[in-house]
């Protein structure tokens, strides 16, 4: 089993320094999770790489996670269009739309709210980003029936994802998600200001 690594830092460059470093020290990756703590906000990754042997051909895979407030209503899921979605759209499954046509056109989309959705995807970085790893899948799900089960919003991808710079990408995206799921509480001091 692995090692969760633990990092911690009070800005990304400080936390995405720490992770390389560490990432760069295993030169036979196969397996990597780390816990990023950012200020208050939690991340796991996740690096799978299985080289396969004899007949098989391996894989590998790269996930985010991060949990949401359970007051969070929106649920959600984006995976790649594909030709099994095309037949399934024409047998009658559904997927939403989101008027953000470089999303709709590459993803299959279910939500709970579309209108959320597409507000929570707005932003025209994290677009880009989905865009760059269209064979991913995003969602903002629970994994039981529990009532005050945590949701978590997961990325991931059947690649390993081991660039730095696109692996940040990727976090930073996560991120600004969970910014926008979860605005920070104003004090009593900011409603003064207002």
């Amino acid at each position: 089993m692995d090692t969760l690594r633990r990092f911690s830092g009070t800005s990304e460059e400080e936390l995405w320094r720490q992770l390389t470093i560490d990432l760069a020290r295993d030169k036979n990756l196969t397996s990597y999770s780390a816990q990023l703590m950012l200020h208050d906000t939690e991340v796991f990754l996740d690096i799978d790489i299985d080289l396969g042997g004899g007949f098989e051909g391996g894989s590998s895979s790269t996930t985010f996670m991060a949990p949401v407030p359970t007051n969070v209503p929106l649920r959600f899921a984006l995976h790649e269009q594909d030709w099994m979605s095309e037949i399934g759209k024409f047998f009658g499954m559904g997927d939403v739309q989101l008027n953000l046509p470089d999303l709709d056109d590459a993803f299959v989309i279910k939500a709970n709210d579309p209108v959320a959705l597409a507000s929570l995807l707005s932003d025209a970085k994290v677009r880009q980003t989905l865009l760059e790893h269209s064979n991913c899948e995003l969602k903002l799900s629970v994994d039981n029936d529990e009532p005050d089960a945590t949701p978590f919003l997961t990325f991931s991808k059947d690649d390993a994802i081991l660039d730095m710079d696109k692996l940040q990408e990727v976090y930073r995206m996560i991120l600004k998600l969970l910014q926008k799921l979860n605005p920070p509480v104003a004090t009593t001091k900011e409603f003064d200001k207002l």
